[in-house]
């Protein structure tokens, strides 16, 4: 019996889609029963480490600020020997050390207070540094110290934190309890200052424990999983339902990891089995649809396969080389109901799907990611597009203003990047909200330039009162980085043909730089170095223009003169 090719073709592509389909589902079946769960117990497993690196980062930041600060008592007790000669050299120094501590602990997260105490026996006072976080301002403010002497060694409650630190002798990290000076529950990094093996008093610092634990009551694994924390014998200290001091097993259907934390607790984690078993059991449920959906697509295919089969490639792959070739006008009109016909779609999709990524990929070339406005790319581009319609006549004047933002780097410094980025937005949306009929560029780090054509080149000198008049409505708001402050200058090429664009940004530039001069003088603030150097280009360039007017100037004179002689 002869058969035709397309008898062959489809036997073939049966038997092998079936085989092939079968054997796949098999083997995924096996795989995701095999791994699925694995990977769930590992996910679960990273997940608590990551929390557990949180929670030590924030242990850390507060070990390194105390050592810090405790380093730096030390250091001036050991270089003023009149440190407690009397009561007022005593004071004078714990309102040094207060300032000090004052300036430096807001950046820091969690903490509700700090405090450096002095032996009583040594300054026979109770005075000492006491800062404690006031919940409704978010503040640090003087409280005050509470009299050592007053209450007995074992008062954990009162004075656990100067006399367990001074009898281990060494810095320690404190189980959560409840302070009553200041009606919280924390946990204390205290350090010991001992010189010539003499006691002097503790440097510590306090973290808001129930703060802390509402943060990872919001942690959530799984679907119904938790966190919580214990000491190092094991006894619970927070639970989202347990009360302190139990030990905590979990049922047989549950799972429990523990990560060790560098004050001594362990970060625990638990998730019932079924939450954890539901994922691999969903996984193999889609997997035996998929497979059940993919047999019978493709049988469906193959049995309604096409006669034709020769002629559809063949065009299809003239096609191909086309789009190869970047010419996205390529058509794949092969209205085909079998496999050719879905090659057919595949190609046209993909087609549809290069010509939007490179769409796309064009305006993310030509968008500032930040925020959003047009990069330094653009503005390239945009000004070989107005160098041809200045040439051509379609733009007759035109103004290019170069707006700086001031007092970046500070932000970036004390309130960290992310504000500093904050900061930018705020200033590209006040740029965009004003000049919104002209195109906004982002070409620097913290400049800004806005090409004025038309109405808002007539305008102009309205949009600047109203650009300034909102910036002084920022000045009394709550955060720096809602604060715009922003340097401009502009340069106007009142005859478009007469002077080109670079020299027109450079006027701009220039103009911009006299305006932030004058900020800065205004606000008692000198200039950066760079702007400092910016600024002597701008000098150095005019003074070389001068001396190149005058040469000319003079050779022209030298002709005239040699041509009158002559």
């Amino acid at each position: 019996m002869r058969f035709s090719i397309q008898s062959k073709i489809l036997i073939l592509s049966l038997s092998s889609t079936l085989i092939g389909t079968l054997s796949l589902g098999i083997l995924s079946t096996l795989f995701i029963s095999r791994t699925t769960q694995h990977n769930s117990m590992q996910y679960m497993k990273e997940q608590t480490k990551n929390e557990a690196n949180k929670l030590n980062n924030l242990f850390e930041s507060h070990e390194k600020y105390t050592m810090a600060a405790a380093a730096g008592i030390l250091s001036q007790i050991k270089e003023d020997p009149t440190f407690f000669a009397d009561s007022q050299s005593l004071s004078r120094n714990i309102d040094g050390i207060r300032e000090r501590l004052l300036a430096t602990i807001g950046n820091l997260t969690y903490t509700k207070s700090v405090f450096a105490r002095f032996n009583p026996d040594i300054t026979h006072s109770s005075e000492g540094v006491y800062l404690v976080r006031d919940s409704r301002d978010d503040k640090f403010k003087s409280h005050p110290t509470t009299n050592i002497k007053q209450y007995s060694p074992t008062d954990m409650e009162h004075v656990g934190w100067y006399y367990k630190p001074v009898m281990s002798g060494s810095p320690i990290w404190l189980p959560p309890y409840f302070n009553k000076n200041i009606n919280t529950y924390i946990t204390s990094y205290v350090i010991p200052i001992f010189i010539d093996n003499k006691e002097i008093g503790v440097v510590g610092i306090d973290i808001d424990f129930e703060q802390m634990t509402q943060k990872l009551s919001q942690i959530r694994f799984m679907e119904s999983g938790f966190a919580f924390l214990e000491d190092s014998e094991g006894y619970v200290i927070y639970h989202p339902t347990l009360p302190n001091g139990l030990t905590f097993k979990p049922e047989e259907d549950q799972i429990k990891f523990t990560v060790p934390l560098r004050n001594g607790m362990k970060l625990g984690t638990i998730a019932p089995i079924l939450e954890i078993n539901a994922q691999r059991d969903k996984h193999i449920k889609q997997s035996i649809v998929f497979i059940l959906l993919l047999l019978a697509f493709t049988t469906a295919i193959t049995i309604f396969f096409s006669r034709s089969i020769t002629k559809p490639l063949k065009e299809l792959t003239i096609e191909a080389k086309k789009m190869i070739t970047g010419d996205m006008n390529a058509e794949f009109n092969i209205q085909q109901n079998d496999e050719i016909g879905e090659l057919a779609k595949s190609f046209s999709a993909a087609k549809f799907h290069i010509s939007q990524y490179m769409k796309q990929m064009q305006g993310l070339a030509f968008q500032d990611s930040l925020t959003g406005v047009r990069n330094k790319m653009a503005y390239d581009t945009y000004t070989d597009e107005l160098k041809g319609r200045i040439s051509r006549g379609e733009v007759k004047s035109y103004a290019i203003a170069i707006l700086d933002t001031n007092n970046l780097k500070e932000i970036n410094d004390t309130y960290g990047h992310e504000n500093g980025n904050a900061y930018l937005i705020n200033s590209c949306n006040l740029i965009c909200q004003i000049f919104a009929h002209s195109p906004v560029f982002r070409i620097g780090g913290d400049e800004f330039l806005v090409v004025l054509i038309g109405k808002d080149l007539e305008n102009r000198h309205e949009l600047l009162r109203q650009f300034k008049e909102s910036m002084d409505l920022t000045k009394n708001a709550s955060f720096p980085w809602k604060q715009i402050s922003i340097a401009c200058g502009i340069g106007i090429a009142e005859r478009a043909q007469e002077t080109t664009v670079e020299e027109t940004f450079n006027k701009a530039d220039k103009n911009m730089y006299k305006n932030k001069r004058a900020i800065k003088l205004a606000e008692h603030r000198p200039l950066s170095r760079d702007e400092e150097m910016h600024e002597a280009w701008h000098a150095n360039a005019e003074s070389q223009k001068k001396e190149f007017t005058m040469e000319n100037q003079k050779s022209l004179e030298d002709k005239l003169e040699d041509s009158t002689k002559s």
